[in-house]
């Protein structure tokens, strides 16, 4: 994830003004911990992890379904910039993984 992006969290309840930049990022206070958004290098939003469902956008959280896994992989694939396709397999598997772990 190195190579695209620089990771930065921000905790809404113990960092300084996090609830007010959460809010700028995400526009609203709904929706679940936690959320991802991936910015260029202005702090415009690109992305987010808020996934387009019948129902309405749908936080994806911590990817651990199916669907929550493929759209992270949507955002990453959308923005990234010089990872190989080995580095966004190597994702994808920690993503799989990672959700079979949770049921065992």
């Amino acid at each position: 994830m190195a190579k695209d992006y620089i990771l930065l969290k921000i905790d809404v309840e113990r960092h300084t003004n996090g609830a007010e930049v959460a809010m700028r990022l995400r526009g609203t206070d709904q929706g679940g911990i936690p959320w991802m958004v991936i910015t260029d290098s202005s702090g415009k939003p690109l992305i987010t992890a808020d996934r387009p469902t019948d129902e309405g956008p749908s936080n994806i959280g911590c990817p651990a379904t199916k669907d929550e896994q493929a759209w992270f992989m949507t955002m990453v694939r959308k923005t990234k910039q010089h990872m190989s396709k080995g580095q966004f397999t190597a994702i994808e598997m920690g993503l799989a993984i990672y959700a079979k772990s949770l049921t065992h």
